[in-house]
Formats: C-alpha cells, structure tokens, sequence
C-alpha cells in the first residue's frame, strides 16, 4: 500500500503555497505603505538684490511659500548681520489661505552698516485667516548681500 501524495497532489500543494506566498508578499506591501509617512509638498524662494550695495542703498527682498501641508499661512523676510547670530524678522507678508495663492513678502531695507547682510525666508503656518500662533514650516536657504 503507498501512503505517499500522488503527482497531483503534489503540484495542488505547491500552487496553494504560491497562493500562500504571493498573498504574504503583498500584504508586506500594504503594510509597508501604511506606516510609511506622507511628506508634504511645499515650496519657498526668496531673492536678494543686488548682490552688494553701498551704505545707504536700498536691498530688495522678494520672496514667496506655499505648503500643501497648511490651510493658513504667511511669508516672512529675516535678517541677520554677518554670517553668525539670530534671526530677526525684517517684514511678513499678510496672512492666506495657501489653497488659493501664494504667501508672499515684498520689502526694500536700507543698507545702513558696512559688512556682510543675510537673509532668509520663513513660510509659517498659523491657526486661522487672521493669524495666531505661528509655527515655522519651511525655511529658504541663505542670500548673502555685501554692504560697501
């Protein structure tokens, strides 16, 4: 008497471990987009013109955010004086909802001291469409603008 499978139960238990198998793999898949973490997509510019400028001349700052990550949100200009030290907030554009356009800042500095000037750009997210507590959400890289 042969207790062994016969060749077609062999090859139904081989097909229902590629079923067993394939199933696995794709709920590791789904898994794993689960708990991957969704980044928002955001965008910051802001210039500094010109490059350097004389004691008493003005420097244009223009800059521009936006976050699909924040309903509210406004656009500010910061200033630091050489290359080391805090920032400090020069002028912020108004309060808008990002879903409808751009935060955006438009200022022109004197250029009061000789020496090195940075700025950056700063888009906050704030709680509602008249402002309230501002938390930083993306920040622009350094512009750097001489003063002769």
């Amino acid at each position: 008497m042969n207790r062994g499978i016969s060749r077609a139960g062999k090859a139904g238990l081989r097909r229902q471990g590629a079923r067993i198998v394939a199933a696995g793999a794709l709920g590791t898949a789904v898994l794993a987009l689960a708990v991957t973490p969704a980044f928002a997509k955001g965008s910051v510019d802001l210039t500094a013109s010109p490059g350097t400028v004389s004691v008493g001349h003005t420097i244009h700052v223009k800059g521009y955010g936006d976050s699909d990550d924040e309903q509210y949100a406004k656009f500010c200009a910061q200033e630091r004086t050489g290359t080391r030290g805090a920032w400090r907030n020069v002028a912020c554009g108004r309060v808008v909802e990002v879903a409808a356009k751009d935060a955006t800042v438009d200022v022109k500095i004197k250029a009061t001291h000789r020496g090195v000037v940075q700025f950056r750009g700063v888009l906050y997210a704030v709680d509602g469409p008249h402002g309230g507590h501002p938390v930083a959400d993306i920040h622009t890289s350094t512009r750097t603008v001489r003063i002769r």
